[in-house]
């Protein structure tokens, strides 16, 4: 689904479980990102993980998490930090498999127009997902913290800069 705000587009994602449709939407992002010429956000359950942080077992399809941090690379984008969970799903078993897969990824030219935003984990007692909530021109004070971003090398003059700093 695409909403296409005056400054900026937002792209709301429900991933599929399935691996052979993982890798067709996949695909599609890109379709989608190559089409859209403004400042970018997509967000929403990408059941998929970045990390294996984000899972709380070690049962992890490495090959599938690879491909999406390629995509994320590749599309330049950058996720936002999730301020009140680590994860925000849950298969509300006794012994509960726990994963962060509710996630929003912006353009650094996103990011850039909206410096002070929160990202918030909400809760949720009708759903396995917890809601998030994004709140753009935050009046808040917090030391910023540095995150290279694995797409910075693939830039033109990155290593220029790099060199002469």
């Amino acid at each position: 689904m695409h909403f296409v705000y005056l400054l900026w587009t937002l792209t709301t994602v429900y991933w599929p479980t399935d691996g052979a449709l993982k890798i067709q939407f996949l695909d599609e992002l890109r379709v989608i990102r190559a089409a859209c010429a403004r400042p970018w956000v997509v967000a929403g359950d990408f059941n998929l993980i970045v990390d294996a942080a984000d899972k709380s077992n070690n049962l992890i399809n490495r090959r599938m998490m690879g491909r999406f941090c390629r995509l994320l690379n590749d599309l330049e984008l950058k996720e936002a930090c999730l301020i009140g969970r680590r994860y925000t799903w849950s298969n509300e078993r006794c012994q509960p498999t726990l994963k962060k897969i509710d996630r929003w990824f912006s353009t650094a030219d996103w990011d850039a127009g909206h410096p002070e935003h929160l990202l918030q984990a909400l809760s949720s007692s009708i759903s396995d997902h917890c809601p998030l909530h994004m709140v753009t021109n935050v009046s808040f004070h917090r030391k910023s913290r540095f995150h290279f971003q694995s797409y910075w090398p693939s830039i033109p003059g990155f290593h220029e800069v790099v060199a002469a700093s």
